[in-house]
């Protein structure tokens, strides 16, 4: 078959986006109203799926609870799979206009429009793919916000998941096995790309001690709360010792510090979340936080458990994927992509981007605060119709032409292989008991 210039495709992609506006404002209108947390994405998921089945797609379902995978093989010959992904979950903001007002989750990020972008995009490629090379993949991913652990741990037990991230998940379940390059578009305020994020780890750092009365004899019990702010001071303490170049964020919260005020607390709960740029640079301050809570659990002679629960991995930007998507905007709208540089938050699109090339750039057509009650669409064309044809542009300038755009992501060198990626998740994600006790 033939193939025509990518100019000519472009042109074909983009006509098909536009003549389909008025159903992409109203899928975007559904998804906007099922906002689901993660791993509970049922009704979203349901509803990716009969669009994707809708446009003569079998995608698996299931994958990691509730994500899909879609894949479109090319006739235009060899080259790679290119994956567009799009995230299924929201988040517990229930003050939000289109919150759920029986869980409170809203789409406060705007994850919603990250699975029109995708499933505009397929549409528009799929009467094109006999003329690209390789293939392309269409996925929706659970659980990217890190929220409700208490339901990830009830997973964890169960042996459903191993990882709170669904992309964590879709890595370690080989879902991303075959994949070459992965893209997504975020909801944001302007269209730009991050150079990086932090990763971080989630701990949850339990001091036992003695229970005794508050005023009678408080020197009879060993103060749990004590020990709790004793390793915050100690951490606060060494927060001049890390790097600047590392970017090392430490915050979080007592969520246990006892029950009775008269009681001498025998146990204080922090759960800390500890963020740097690299994965080295995020096991060094967990050293740290575990030195600090470890001597204030010796001072009183007490105990402490440390349960990590792997977070997530740095994103390190592919230089491929940016040019590609800044030569995009500027035929598409005429604007110049921006790059805000390094970002102190988190994604598990980092995860991906520790083992192959990946694209986690943002929109614009929203207003408010991300993660706020007055995060919203404010212009719908931005949001979803300028995402989606930009996704498209991108995919066929990865496949088009024999895909030489995309042979340049293989030289791109990644931080890590699979097998090295999942042996730093499961160091991140370990227990550690230490006992002072000389009572």
């Amino acid at each position: 078959m033939s193939q025509r210039n990518i100019s000519q495709l472009k042109k074909q992609a983009l006509e098909s986006i536009e003549k389909r506006k008025e159903a992409v404002f109203a899928l975007a209108d559904d998804l906007l109203n099922m906002p689901e947390q993660g791993y509970r994405e049922v009704r979203t998921s349901a509803r990716v799926k009969a669009e994707m089945e809708r446009m003569g797609l079998a995608p698996r379902c299931g994958l990691a609870v509730t994500g899909l995978r879609a894949d479109l093989p090319c006739g235009g010959g060899e080259g790679p799979r290119i994956a567009l992904m799009g995230e299924l979950d929201a988040l517990p903001v229930p003050t939000h206009p289109f919150a759920d007002p029986a869980t409170g989750a809203a789409h406060a990020c705007g994850h919603h429009a990250q699975l029109v972008m995708m499933l505009a995009a397929a549409e528009a490629l799929i009467p094109l793919a006999g003329e690209l090379c390789g293939s392309l993949s269409f996925m929706a991913v659970p659980a990217e916000e890190f929220q409700a652990l208490d339901y990830c741990r009830e997973l964890i037990a169960r042996g459903k998941i191993r990882y709170c991230g669904g992309k964590c998940e879709f890595i370690r379940l080989g879902i991303l096995d075959d994949i070459d390059g992965v893209l997504l578009i975020h909801a944001g305020h302007d269209t730009f790309v991050p150079e990086s994020y932090n990763g971080f780890c989630m701990k949850e750092i339990i001091f036992e001690g003695k229970a005794a009365h508050g005023g009678l004899r408080p020197w009879a019990g060993k103060n749990a709360a004590s020990m709790a702010r004793s390793a915050l001071n100690l951490i606060d303490a060494q927060r001049d010792t890390f790097d600047d170049k590392d970017s090392v964020r430490i915050h979080g919260i007592i969520s246990d510090g006892g029950n009775a005020v008269n009681v001498v607390p025998a146990r204080a709960v922090l759960e800390l979340q500890v963020r740097a740029k690299t994965p080295e640079a995020v096991s060094n301050a967990c050293k740290v936080v575990d030195r600090s809570v470890k001597a204030a659990a010796m001072a009183f002679s007490g105990k402490v458990s440390i349960h990590n629960l792997g977070g997530y991995m740095p994103y390190e930007s592919s230089e491929t994927l940016n040019k590609i998507h800044a030569e995009n905007l500027k035929e598409l709208a005429g604007r110049t992509l921006g790059n805000c540089g390094h970002r102190g938050s988190s994604t598990d699109m980092g995860d991906v981007s520790m083992i192959l090339p990946a694209l986690h750039a943002y929109c614009g057509g929203f207003a408010g605060s991300p993660h706020g009650a007055d995060f919203v669409v404010t212009d719908p064309e931005k949001a979803y119709i300028e995402g989606a044809k930009l996704l498209a542009m991108d995919m066929i300038d990865l496949l088009g032409e024999n895909a030489e755009a995309s042979r340049r992501l293989a030289g791109e060198k990644r931080k890590m292989d699979k097998d090295t990626y999942l042996k730093y998740k499961e160091n991140m994600s370990s227990t550690e008991e230490v006992s002072y006790d000389q009572a």
